[in-house]
């Protein structure tokens, strides 16, 4: 099932005012639930982005061979901010535990017999640590969460994972700007939404009118997963807004690629208690954030 919400669809009294983002020059990229970018801007943006890595492997050379790298920044965490508190470090835990557990084999098989996925490429839902799918399943079945929201469908991994684990009472919903059917390749299925727990959502969150209009969901959702195009300028924004918005007491919010060079800044600039997870999640960095938790500074020892 795949939703785009209109202005009628949600009551004018829970349409919050949302703050105009500051005026920002980076390119939005194309990929999954940011704005589309012209082909020209998005030609010019790959191409600096082959040049940049070429002068960074120029003037430091990899130190060895891999699938896929990233370049990275090594950093000090006691004065970043956000310290961890005691409850967080408990859900991290009990979602680690359950992890370890979770049975992903059915994803896989999809991957097996999807014709345009790579035999080369990994088996990343079978992939942990190193993959974060089993993570998220791990939240889920930790947590229980009546509402679940991702931002960022793409092909459909990281919806499945956290369908693998959601009550059988509960919803996801996946925001993306590309309709599930129209991605190649796309491991969702038309089953997959039949049960009425999965549903998409189509439209932009860093768009100050599209957020409005899904505000109630985010207030009401309990795990929130954040795998958005990492150009800094969808990130900043939706943070932006998501302060604005009443929201579960419980809510924590996992992101993507944290060590990612693009979301070093939005990661380290979080106030709230948090942790980075790459040892349990992605490779390429995961972090939970709990959103409402105590002050910053509160330490969990």
């Amino acid at each position: 099932m795949i939703t785009t919400l209109t202005e009628t669809q949600i009551p004018q009294k829970q349409r919050p005012t949302i703050p105009s983002p500051q005026t920002r020059t980076e390119p939005p990229e194309a990929r999954a639930s940011g704005p589309a970018e012209p082909d020209l801007a998005g030609r010019s943006q790959r191409l600096f982005s082959r040049w940049k890595e070429a002068a960074l492997h120029w003037a430091k050379p990899f130190p060895f061979a891999c699938r896929q790298y990233e370049y990275s920044v090594i950093s000090s965490v006691d004065d970043q901010g956000g310290a961890p508190t005691k409850t967080l470090v408990q859900k991290v835990l009990d979602a680690v535990q359950c992890a370890k557990d979770v049975d992903l084999s059915a994803i896989t098989a999809r991957l097996r017999k999807e014709p345009l996925f790579s035999p080369k490429e990994p088996l990343y839902p079978e992939i942990w640590p190193g993959e974060h799918y089993k993570l998220l399943a791990g939240f889920v079945e930790s947590m229980r969460p009546r509402k679940v929201v991702e931002v960022g469908t793409y092909q459909g991994l990281s919806a499945l994972a956290l369908l693998a684990r959601l009550p059988v009472a509960s919803q996801l919903l996946t925001l993306d700007i590309v309709p599930w059917d129209e991605m190649r390749p796309t491991f969702l299925q038309e089953t997959d939404f039949s049960d009425g727990r999965l549903r998409q959502v189509l439209g932009d969150l860093s768009q100050r009118e599209f957020f409005a209009q899904f505000a109630p969901e985010l207030s009401s959702c309990e795990l929130l997963f954040i795998d958005a195009p990492k150009n800094v300028v969808f990130e900043r924004t939706l943070l932006e807004f998501l302060e604005t918005i009443p929201t579960s007491p419980n809510l924590l919010v996992v992101f993507d690629d944290i060590r990612q060079w693009n979301m070093l800044s939005i990661w380290r600039g979080i106030r709230r208690p948090k942790m980075d997870l790459t040892s349990f999640g992605h490779w390429s960095g995961t972090g939970v954030v709990e959103w409402n938790g105590c002050q910053p500074g509160t330490h969990a020892a």
